[in-house]
This record gives structure tokens, C-alpha cells and sequence, in this order.
């Protein structure tokens, strides 16, 4: 026993005494102090306490409130558009096969491979903030897409098929195809709860995608409590792999993939925190040269590779 109160690990649901840490604010640079502790049974790295004000670390400068902005397209660039995505997502050939070929293929289509999907798909982006990622759906032919996040100020409504609703999963009554949690999961106060509504709101072979950051990986073993993706103290919990699984069975779904996408912030924001200079102030750092980016980059690759990024991704199924 090491005189710490019993605290039940968020992810995995057992007890232990584990000590706490101390992790400052430093994405505005309040420097206010939060205790986190680290799970021994499943490694997720969790706030000890919610702070009851949660929402006033969420002001109208946070970046995911930035104002999103639909650019206007006629008719027939839409049809094309999504005649275009529906053959980078491996359902048509011919022209719009060629068209595929010779197009820039978004970054985001990684992330939906092997899932089924078509432009008709019913979307849904859990904690979408202003939109921006549904807007950039619509563009490439999308018709059926939905945010869902409740700290926007109100509901929008971009007036192109895009809306975004301010409220929780647990509100929504709908299914889809597709559920997104594209960094929104850790900020979320009951994962465990949240993950069974996932199951709830998945329609018949749909498929969840969850990204998020990775604890247990080597930005987390070399910063502890200077590690840029802790974001004390929005980042409620960090989770391990391991740690998703349980989540994930405990909701009645199974990971099918797992993928790493950290980049170099793990090392330069994490770096910068340690030398007290907060995510607003990043200009006041030493400039690094063209060598040792690269160098930095090639090292975040090589985590990926290797699964020890801080940072990834998890395609989620029902249980057969």
C-alpha cells in the first residue's frame, strides 16, 4: 500500500492504489496542476478527479471550435465527385476507375478501408466540433452525414447535407454505418458507457472508428507528465491497446484493426512543455534544423511502425 486512496481504473473497472502524478495545463498555458494515476492492470493513464468546471477548458478559442467553412459546388462536380469516391472506396471501375487513378486519394480513406462503405453510408462524427471533417466528406460525394458534439455553442446546419447536433451519443436516435470518434473518445467522462452506446447506435455491419492517443508508447514512457498528449485536463483518460479491448468487449464489439498515425508533436510539444513553453507560445522554442525534423520524422514512423506511436486507431465490429 503506498497511502494513496483506492481509485477504480475507468477502462477496466479494478481497484488498485496506484500513485498519482501531478500534470499541468499547458495547451493555453494556465499551468494549472491535475493528479492523474496509471492503471498497473491495464496501463490507461486517467484523471483522479473530474474537475466539476470542466467545461471552461473548453473556451471559444479551442481549436476544434474554429469555424468551418463549406465551399459551394455545382451539381455535376458533386455526381462526380462521388462517382469518383465510390471507386476509391472499390466499387466502380471505367471512368470513374480512371478518374480515381489520376485524383489526389484523401488521407481519410485509410481509415475506412475494408469497411464497406459506399457514398450513401450513414455517418456519424462523434465530437465533430464545428464540422470541418463531415464538410470535407460532402465535398468527395457523401450525402448522409451527422456531428454530434455537446460543448458547440448551438446546433449548425450547413445547409449541404451537413449537420452537427449539440448533444451526446446518448441522445442521438439514430443508426449508422459509420461511428467516428476522431480524438473526442479520451474527453469523454464514462468510456465504458460510452462505448455500449456506440453498439447501440451501430446498424446492422456497421463499423466504428475510434482515434485517439496511445498510452504505454515511448513518448509516454520518456515524458511522463510532459507528454504533449496527455492535455491535462481535457484528456479524461489515455487508454493502452489492451485497455481497448476490454472496453470494447465489455460493449459486446471486437477490434478488428489497430493502426499507429503520431507524428513528430510527440517529441517537440512534449519537449517544449518540459521547458515550460505552452502549446500558444511554440514560436518562443529554438528552431530545429531541416536534419533533425527529419530525423524526428523517421523515428515517428518507425514507432508507428512498430506500434509504439502515441497516438492511433481502432475499426470496431459487433461481436459475431
Amino acid at each position: 500500500m503506498n497511502g494513496n486512496p483506492p481509485a477504480t481504473c475507468v477502462a477496466c473497472a479494478q481497484e488498485s492504489n496506484a500513485p498519482a502524478f501531478a500534470a499541468r495545463e499547458m495547451f493555453f498555458g494556465t499551468r494549472e496542476r491535475f493528479d492523474y494515476f496509471e492503471c498497473p492492470h491495464c496501463g490507461t493513464v486517467q484523471i483522479v478527479a473530474v474537475p466539476a468546471d470542466l467545461a471552461r477548458h473548453y473556451p471559444p478559442g479551442y481549436y476544434a471550435f474554429s469555424a468551418a467553412q463549406p465551399k459551394p459546388s455545382s451539381s455535376v462536380r458533386r455526381y462526380v465527385r462521388r462517382m469518383r469516391t465510390d471507386a476509391w472506396l472499390g466499387h466502380r471501375g471505367g471512368v470513374a476507375g480512371l478518374l480515381a487513378r489520376v485524383s489526389k486519394r484523401p488521407r481519410y480513406l485509410d481509415w475506412f478501408e475494408g469497411l464497406g462503405l459506399r457514398p450513401d453510408s450513414r455517418i456519424a462524427d462523434v465530437g465533430c466540433g464545428s464540422g470541418d471533417l463531415l464538410l470535407k466528406l460532402q465535398r468527395d460525394g457523401f450525402g448522409h452525414l451527422r456531428g454530434l458534439d455537446p460543448f458547440i455553442e448551438a446546433d449548425i446546419d450547413y445547409a449541404n447535407g451537413v449537420v452537427a447536433r449539440k448533444r451526446a451519443l446518448a441522445d442521438d436516435d439514430q443508426c449508422y454505418d459509420l461511428i467516428m470518434l476522431h480524438h473526442s473518445f479520451e474527453h469523454m467522462t464514462a468510456p465504458r458507457a460510452v462505448m455500449a452506446q456506440i453498439a447501440g447506435h451501430l446498424a446492422p455491419g456497421g463499423h466504428a472508428l475510434i482515434r485517439l492517443p496511445i498510452a504505454g508508447g515511448y513518448a509516454w514512457r520518456t515524458y511522463r507528465e510532459h507528454w504533449f498528449a496527455l492535455d491535462p485536463p481535457r484528456h479524461l483518460f489515455l487508454p493502452t491497446v489492451r485497455a481497448m479491448h476490454l472496453l470494447a468487449a465489455c460493449a459486446g464489439l471486437e477490434i478488428r484493426r489497430v493502426f499507429f498515425d503520431s507524428d513528430i508533436d510527440q517529441f517537440t510539444a512534449s519537449e517544449a512543455y518540459a521547458n515550460d513553453i505552452p502549446l500558444v507560445e511554440q514560436g518562443r522554442q529554438p528552431q530545429r534544423s531541416a536534419t533533425e525534423l527529419s530525423r524526428l520524422r523517421r523515428l515517428a514512423a518507425e514507432l508507428n511502425q512498430r506500434g509504439d506511436g502515441d497516438s492511433g486507431g481502432f475499426v470496431l465490429r459487433r461481436t459475431p
